[in-house]
């Protein structure tokens, strides 16, 4: 027994080996499923729903946040007209413009609200910057860029100030042949680092060496300090290794 393609009549050993067919073949998949409400025959992914989208109760007029599906509106940045789905605000901009957000929201947002940005000092360098009065009350207005959070997290979340201080080491652990092997890992790594691949000039520094298996994990702390328990890493991947984020590559490992 057969069965035949409705399409071209290629007979199939299996009814799912014909419909397989008609779906790569003919670029259409047959119903599979009856509707229950009109007793039509429909295509659903997942073979799942019992209603067509026409009589779906869930759908349009029966569907409890019916609100006379789109509604018409003028860009309020570029002048298009477009259209968009009514909810608790005014359609704003056109989803042209939405997908250029990054490039003019800020300015434009203070713009048509009329909301000046709030200036500040960075904590770290100085520098005057500003954001918007949401950002500040989110906790932001501290520093004017990412790399000076680094650093300054870099000079005071350390030992016992820092948020995972696990009993930590002494300064003295980092005695012995630690400079040396410091110098040969950053040496062997090209001066790279090995998660992300980021170059010595495109920090403008050396990269961070990190303990591969950390120094309070030895007996000795000073046998935490060779080649091969090392590796060199960004200051921004480190800071993920060391909480846990990513995983540490081996050295080597970039491309």
């Amino acid at each position: 027994m057969g069965f035949d393609c409705p399409s071209c009549e290629k007979t199939l050993g299996t009814r799912q080996g014909m419909r397989q067919h008609h779906t790569k073949v003919h670029g259409d998949p047959l119903p599979n499923r009856t509707c229950k409400g009109c007793g039509t025959g429909f295509y659903d992914e997942k073979a799942m729903r019992t209603f067509c989208g026409d009589c779906d109760p869930n759908a349009g007029e029966n569907n409890g946040n019916w609100r006379d599906a789109k509604e018409p509106a003028e860009c309020r940045r570029c002048g298009s007209a477009f259209e968009y789905y009514p909810s608790n605000k005014d359609g704003v901009f056109c989803p042209g413009c939405v997908a250029e957000a990054d490039e003019f929201l800020g300015t434009h947002y203070a713009e048509v609200h009329g909301i000046e940005p709030v200036e500040f000092d960075c904590e770290q360098c100085g520098a005057t910057s500003s954001l918007p009065p949401c950002d500040i009350r989110q906790g932001g207005g501290r520093f004017c860029s990412h790399d000076c959070k680094s650093d300054w997290m870099s000079e005071n979340w350390r030992g016992e100030s820092h948020h995972r201080w696990k009993g930590g080491h002494e300064q003295w652990w980092y005695g012995g042949d630690w400079w040396q092997v410091r110098q040969a890992a950053r040496e062997r790594d090209e001066h790279e680092c090995q998660r992300c691949g980021v170059t010595r000039e495109e920090l403008d520094r050396e990269p961070d060496v990190h303990h591969i298996k950390p120094i309070r994990e030895h007996d000795d702390p000073f046998d935490a300090h060779t080649i091969d328990n090392v590796i060199s890493l960004c200051r921004s991947c480190h800071a993920g290794v060391e909480s846990g984020d990513f995983d540490c590559p081996e050295p080597g490992d970039v491309e």
